[in-house]
């Protein structure tokens, strides 16, 4: 997918150096032929091995630590664009801070504050949806703070608890053995949760939300992006197929089939240019068994640790980014392909896959060679190819502990 294009006026930055930031710079090094720069106190052996990233090691990711990193990179060539991507929560909050003290040749992509509040909770962002007329599933909101008595739920159990946002104030719990997704049995178990949560000092609100039956093939995705003009230019989408199942990474997607929605393209589009978004936006759903509904389950206000699907799809969205924000072009792209988009090997997906239709489409993907692994890039070095090999394989033992076979619930 690389193309002849290099350019030298642009410099990605990416934040962070888990394995969402190896995928954007390869997207970078695809589209422009350029060395990303990855800011992180310790990055993945991947990154650390890579011959297109830079690693720029910092004390820490705290907004001090950031804002000298970025003054540094931005004056080495005050004539280049410095190009900002953050791709998690923590990430987006310090570049929060940052974003009115940075270089003039910095470019920071992030939406308007108060939207991004507003959809980054749950609790809203599902009030939000039934303005726009997308369902959301049955849920509860259950505020923790204080000493007040909780009551027994009235969703029926089986059911799931998460958090309404996923704020730093949550999974620093993860360390402690907290998870980013509950499956509850019955009201002794919840109680346990919110007593459990209390006695560690979280006051913040969880949601108690109907359980939708169906494995991992019944989420989908999509990912849009709205230019600076509030013009919605991007849109790719996905079947996904296997989510990953640790507990504090459940619901990630590893193994998807991208595949054009323009149906739901036309409304999730709607909802961006009525509530002023600017940049990337991530939506997860799940289709219910039962009634074929879309359920619009979570908005992530960033690209998400997937953004690689996109290219699968046949778009790379750096190649959108940049158009807008530095050479200030429109243009309207819309993924056309079908793909298959993996992180794990490609038959330890396949045997995740209960569907006769669905294997049969798969394995016809499999034969035109239309299979893209993030992390298996040709254009890398030797050494980073190796550890790509190694973080695939690496899937099989997690997938035998945390999730051997198939349910209907998913977990």
């Amino acid at each position: 997918m690389k193309t002849n294009q290099t350019r030298t006026d642009i410099q990605p930055v990416i934040i962070g150096g888990d394995i969402s930031s190896y995928p954007l710079a390869r997207e970078f090094h695809e589209a422009f032929g350029v060395t990303s720069i990855c800011v992180v106190p310790e990055p993945l052996k991947i990154i650390e091995y890579s011959s297109f990233i830079e690693h720029y090691r910092t004390r820490d990711l705290k907004a001090q630590d950031i804002l000298g990193a970025l003054e540094d990179i931005a004056s080495r060539d005050t004539h280049r664009h410095v190009i900002l991507m953050a791709n998690s929560d923590a990430a987006v909050a310090v570049l929060e801070e940052v974003k009115g003290l940075l270089p003039a040749n910095v470019i920071c992509p992030l939406p308007p504050h108060d939207v991004m509040e507003r959809v980054s909770n749950k609790i809203s962002f599902a009030e939000l949806c039934r303005e726009h007329g997308l369902g959301t599933p049955h849920s509860e909101v259950v505020h923790l703070a204080g000493d007040e008595p909780i009551s027994p739920t009235n969703v029926p159990f089986p059911l799931i608890a998460k958090p309404a946002v996923s704020s730093a104030e949550y999974t620093s719990l993860y360390q402690r053995g907290f998870k980013k997704v509950y499956f509850i049995q019955g009201q002794a178990e919840l109680d346990e949760l919110w007593a459990n949560l209390r006695a560690e000092g979280f006051v913040g609100d969880f949601l108690v939300q109907k359980l939708i039956m169906g494995d991992d093939s019944y989420v989908d995705m999509i990912t849009a992006y709205v230019d600076q003009r509030g013009e919605v230019t991007m849109f790719a989408s996905a079947q996904v197929l296997l989510e990953d199942h640790a507990p504090t990474l459940f619901g990630n997607p590893v193994g998807m089939i991208c595949r054009p929605m323009p149906e739901l393209w036309e409304r999730v589009g709607g909802l961006l240019k009525d509530i002023g978004w600017r940049g990337f936006a991530n939506f997860d759903m799940k289709r219910d068994p039962d009634t074929g509904e879309v359920l619009f389950m979570d908005f992530n206000p960033r690209i998400g640790c997937n953004s690689y699907y996109i290219c699968a799809g046949g778009i790379n969205p750096m190649e959108v980014l940049v158009s807008d924000l530095v050479d200030h072009k429109g243009g309207i792209s819309r993924i056309s392909r079908k793909a298959i988009y993996t992180r794990t090997p490609t038959s330890l997906l396949r045997s995740y896959l209960t569907d006769g239709t669905l294997t049969k489409e798969f394995d016809g993907l499999v034969r035109d060679g239309l299979v893209f692994n993030p992390m298996r890039y040709p254009g890398d070095g030797l050494k980073a190819r190796l550890m790509g090999l190694l973080m695939t394989e690496n899937f099989r033992r997690k997938f035998a502990r945390y999730y051997p076979k198939v349910t209907d619930t998913a977990f």
